[in-house]
């Protein structure tokens, strides 16, 4: 069964470099590995080096590499458009019908949570065993958004589920067959029942409002178990006993404090986090400074200014340390687990060297 790792945190913090890191390392390790992003800002095709969509692409990795690894990259402006392609496969006349209605054009950029709430549900459908109960992929790492609510994602699909299973949305959906309805007999007699509440709410919102909504809801009523199936996986791929959430973070006052915030949220979920990344807090050498001015006799400016980096090393290291310290106090439970600062420019540079990094701990951070 396919286990899955979601790395949340502040902005700032290197995540996305973190995520795909883990994923490279994982590959490198034997293990069939599908990294995924939701953040919008896309930060992932630079991290990996390679060009990646809302299909899964295959990343390109050394001759002799034990496992494979693959991206997927979700495009927020083709998110819904997307969900109703899968979600309408076996109907294509109500999908037609469903891109054609006012509602679903308004919402289908706009709607908060969609663009997560799709991808979570590819993840799902990535996930699925295929023929013969075969998965594709042993790990799954996600890398979210920068943000204190990121974390909500893992919410939506249940939330949307119960919401599309509702009375409200049964109702809704109901209004379009009871306009077609007979003179006469028990479906008359309900719409002429509901009638007076219906006719309320055109007031309210319009008579085209309502029949937009109406008719998007009567589409979906078509394909609900389809969705509502997808939306189970994808809560049990997100809230099962096979997931860990790594909370990423820098050695600053403000990536502590988001960090502590969603450890607190995930814990209001039922969860934990399982592990803290600590980015740019490898401690640094030993005093280089000493072994350097004794070899050679350098110019005092230089001696200067290599006395300067060095305490803002010395002090850099102090904060990580604090830090872990902190970190270790406050969510015992969760192993802090330090990373270098990379000194390069090119992402997928710095992804390579934080692999490096990182593949002493994942045993930690893989989920049992």
């Amino acid at each position: 069964m396919t286990r899955v790792i979601v790395c949340v945190g502040g902005g700032g913090v290197g995540k996305t470099s973190t995520s795909a890191a883990i994923a490279l390392a994982l590959a490198h390790s034997g293990h069939r590995t599908l990294i995924v992003t939701i953040d919008p800002a896309r930060r992932l095709a630079g991290a990996m080096g390679v060009t990646i969509s809302d299909e899964v692409t295959t990343v390109p990795l050394p001759e002799g590499t034990r496992g494979t690894l693959s991206a997927l990259m979700p495009d927020p402006h083709r998110s819904m458009r997307t969900f109703i392609d899968y979600l309408f496969e076996t109907e294509p006349a109500a999908k037609e019908r469903m891109l054609r209605n006012p509602l679903y054009i308004g919402l289908s950029d706009a709607a908060p949570g969609i663009h997560e709430l799709v991808a979570m549900n590819l993840v799902a459908n990535a996930a699925a065993p295929k023929k013969g109960g075969n998965v594709v992929f042993d790990v799954i790492v996600i890398d979210t958004a920068p943000s204190r609510h990121a974390i909500d994602f893992v919410t939506y699909p249940a939330r949307l589920s119960a919401l599309l299973g509702g009375r409200v949305v049964t109702w809704l959906a109901g209004i379009t067959r009871r306009g077609d309805a007979p003179t006469s007999g028990p479906r008359s007699w309900f719409a002429r029942a509901t009638a007076p509440i219906e006719n309320l709410l055109a007031k309210v919102t319009g008579p085209n409002l309502l029949r937009d909504t109406a008719a998007m809801f009567s589409d979906l009523a078509l394909v609900r178990g389809r969705f509502v199936d997808l939306t189970a996986r994808a809560s049990e791929l997100l809230l099962g006993d096979r997931v860990n959430y790594l909370l990423v973070a820098a050695p600053t006052a403000a990536a502590r404090d988001d960090v502590l915030f969603l450890a607190g949220r995930l814990e209001k979920l039922g969860r934990r986090a399982h592990a803290v990344i600590l980015n740019r807090a490898a401690a640094p050498p030993g005093d280089w400074l000493h072994d350097l001015t004794r070899e050679a006799a350098l110019p005092h400016v230089v001696t200067e200014v290599l006395g300067h980096l060095h305490h803002e090393y010395l002090a850099r290291a102090r904060a990580a340390e604090e830090h872990a310290a902190d970190y270790s106090r406050q969510l015992p439970k969760a192993p802090v687990v330090r990373l270098p600062h990379i000194e390069a420019t090119a992402p997928d540079v710095v992804v390579a060297h934080l692999a490096d990094a990182v593949a002493p701990h994942l045993a930690a951070l893989l989920p049992k």
